[in-house]
């Protein structure tokens, strides 16, 4: 009898010890939620709604979006680098509080507490001049303003900001003086204001500025052309290197390969929605499908000449 006992309650812990197995075979029996770092409404915002809808479907359980901003995205970006590593909650994400603000020291967070999950789309911008100015490309203007003799005032989120950066690596290529100036949301009203030279500013919201010739397009960044400016070149056209700002989603690292890829599968299977296509045409904004190891790539990239520029700068932290 004590053998028989015995032979059961090996029997019956084994059966015990496989369950956590199971369980994890099962992912995912629970909602997953998706911390949105910035205030809802806006474009990125909308389609994170429709991609955790689409998500939602293919998964079998709830996605839901949950906004936390602050400090420019860090705030709802450094909860989701503590959340447990089980898949359960993930973020989307910019290069700020992704790259930049971390090489600024103004993260709680390294970038080896996160992992990509896949891309989502292109956060559109151009770098926008003065219509008076005389000067139609970055050619053009790196002329006239070497010879202007001032420097030229770039209209951006911050002097770390990505797309700032962006502007600066261009201006330092070129050779010309400049000063950032942040403004909360930098557009074309700033140039017609005179308050700016350039603005760094959002592609969709320029459109109706250039056709009036109340603003030039000198670049507009992305890695293909857009196609309501097809006269202005990409930086990596001109020779300034693949810049351009993303949204993406990430998790916290530790997430298992497979769950990452499960995801990252189902995503790129949302972007291609109905719903998501119309809105991110309705936006103006290029759709950006990366698997995991792609946005992991395109990261590592970014990450490098950031780090430089911004070394360079004085903009890293001591």
């Amino acid at each position: 009898m004590n053998a028989r006992i015995r032979i059961l309650s090996l029997a019956f812990l084994s059966i015990v010890a496989t369950l956590p197995s199971l369980a994890q075979d099962k992912w995912p029996s629970k909602p997953i939620e998706i911390i949105y770092p910035y205030p809802p409404g806006n474009e990125m915002d909308v389609v994170t709604r429709l991609l955790a809808e689409g998500m939602s479907k293919r998964l079998g359980v709830p996605v839901q979006v949950i906004n936390k901003p602050g400090g420019g995205g860090v705030v709802g970006f450094a909860e989701m680098t503590r959340a447990k590593p089980d898949g359960y909650t993930i973020g989307t994400w910019t290069p700020g509080p992704g790259i930049s603000q971390i090489v600024a020291g103004n993260t709680p967070y390294k970038m080896s507490d996160y992992q990509s999950v896949g891309g989502m789309l292109i956060n559109d911008f151009v770098l926008a001049a003065r219509g008076d100015i005389p000067a139609n490309n970055l050619k053009e203007f790196a002329a006239w303003a070497k010879k202007n003799g001032k420097p030229v005032i770039i209209a951006s989120y911050a002097p770390a900001a990505v797309p700032a950066l962006i502007a600066a690596k261009i201006a330092k290529r070129d050779g010309w003086p400049y000063k950032v100036v942040s403004f909360p949301n930098p557009t074309i009203k700033e140039l017609i204001a005179g308050d700016a030279d350039l603005s760094t500013a959002g592609a969709e919201g320029a459109l109706s500025y250039a056709k009036a010739g109340q603003t030039k397009i000198l670049s507009a960044w992305g890695p293909d052309r857009n196609p309501n400016y097809p006269n202005a070149a990409t930086p990596k056209e001109e020779g300034y290197g693949e810049l351009f700002t993303w949204g993406g989603m990430a998790a916290p690292v530790g997430v298992p390969k497979d769950i990452i890829n499960k995801l990252s599968s189902v995503m790129m299977e949302a972007l291609k929605d109905k719903p998501v296509q119309d809105q991110l045409k309705k936006s103006g904004i290029p759709g950006l499908p990366m698997t995991a190891d792609q946005m992991s790539k395109r990261v590592a990239d970014d990450s490098k000449w950031i780090s430089e520029l911004m070394t360079e700068l004085g903009m890293t932290k001591k």
